[in-house]
């Protein structure tokens, strides 16, 4: 089972999403988890999560799945795990949060439009896996013997 999640095949279009979508995503859990890049860092954004109604555990889910979940999207480790993260977290975050300011990403408000391209960058991910360049690829060649 291990070795399924973490097999994959050598496509280097699988390469480029994780790395694109994992510097897409790093900066907000730097942001969420460090208070970097103008982010209120941990405890400001629990605040938040919880102002909405988003249980402890679950908005611990979400700042793990940006945070730790974005440095495994570019090294490649656990590749399927951190992209369902990304893109669970993504779709709670257009629904709760985005929804109301419409489609676009604009001066009126944040839309949801770039949830819309994470979960489709992640989707393809969770499917075949990593692809080249990837600890998940290694790791997966030395349980398969």
């Amino acid at each position: 089972m291990f070795y399924k999640l973490l097999a994959t095949n050598k496509d280097i279009t699988l390469t480029i999403l994780r790395v694109v979508l994992g510097l897409a995503i790093f900066p907000h859990g730097a942001q969420k988890v460090l208070g970097a890049f103008g982010g209120y860092g941990f405890e400001g954004t629990m605040g938040f999560f919880s102002s909405l109604g988003i249980p402890y555990f679950f908005g611990l889910l979400a700042i793990i799945a940006e945070f730790f979940g974005a440095i495994g999207l570019i090294l490649g480790l656990f590749t399927r795990l951190a992209a369902f993260g990304i893109a669970v977290t993504m779709i709670v975050a257009a629904v709760l949060v985005h929804l109301p300011n419409g489609f676009f990403v604009n001066n009126n408000g944040y839309g949801y439009e770039y949830h819309i391209l994470a979960v489709g960058i992640a989707l393809p991910l969770i499917i075949k896996g990593a692809g080249s360049f990837s600890l998940d690829d290694f790791l997966a060649h030395k349980i398969e013997g």
